[in-house]
């Protein structure tokens, strides 16, 4: 029962690592005020972030919303806040990620986000409606790692899992993940489809009641 609850919900987790990862391509486009040396005061700052990217197909792919996106000189990096992201999907409901406050370094070495960090899925066909939460998440793009050390839960319908010292995640070619502390569970197999009995074969000339 625990092997099958993890491999339902560590996927979940494993998402709400990857989508984050491409935030730096979305925050960091655009020109740069040249400024000499560190500063307590940004050099852009940008109300009302919207940016959308499409596939190939000319669909909507990514979506960054974000109430203020600032950026600082001296490589010190980018703040965002209230940031919302949606990953849209080829099938069925996009992943909604949100928090309140978001930060990302230069080059998308490192990305934080914190506060309440939610990651959302509604249900879709026979999948239940997926959510992920947990106060703070550092992501390290290039190493295709991340991290958290705040308690964290996912649900996914009626299963649920938490665990109280966090966890982290490699999302390469190979997706694994390993949590922190004490971790509790619940998970509720889905009922087993019943089976027709056997129809009664018609009777032939030779048979008789």
């Amino acid at each position: 029962m625990v092997g099958s609850v993890r491999l339902r919900l560590l996927p979940v987790l494993l998402t709400l690592l990857a989508v984050i990862a491409w935030w730096l391509d979305v925050v960091h486009q655009g020109p740069r005020l040249a400024q000499d040396g560190p500063s307590d005061l940004p050099d852009q700052v940008v109300e009302g972030l919207r940016v959308t990217t499409l596939d190939e197909a000319g669909r909507p792919h990514r979506r960054l919303i974000a109430r203020e996106a600032r950026h600082y000189p001296g490589g010190v990096g980018s703040e965002l806040d209230s940031p919302r992201l949606t990953l849209f999907t080829e099938e069925g409901p996009p992943w909604q990620l949100k928090s309140e406050h978001g930060w990302v370094s230069e080059e998308a070495k490192e990305i934080r986000l914190h506060g309440e960090v939610f990651l959302d899925r509604d249900a879709w066909q026979d999948a239940p409606p997926v959510q992920v939460a947990t106060r703070e998440l550092t992501v390290w793009p290039q190493e295709h790692y991340g991290r958290t050390q705040a308690p964290l839960q996912a649900t996914r319908g009626l299963d649920w899992l938490t665990s109280v010292g966090g966890g982290e995640a490699w999302f390469g070619e190979t997706l694994r993940a390993r949590l922190f502390g004490r971790v509790s569970l619940e998970f509720h197999p889905p009922p087993r489809a019943e089976t027709a009995p056997p129809e009664a074969s018609p009777l032939t000339p030779t048979e008789s009641l």
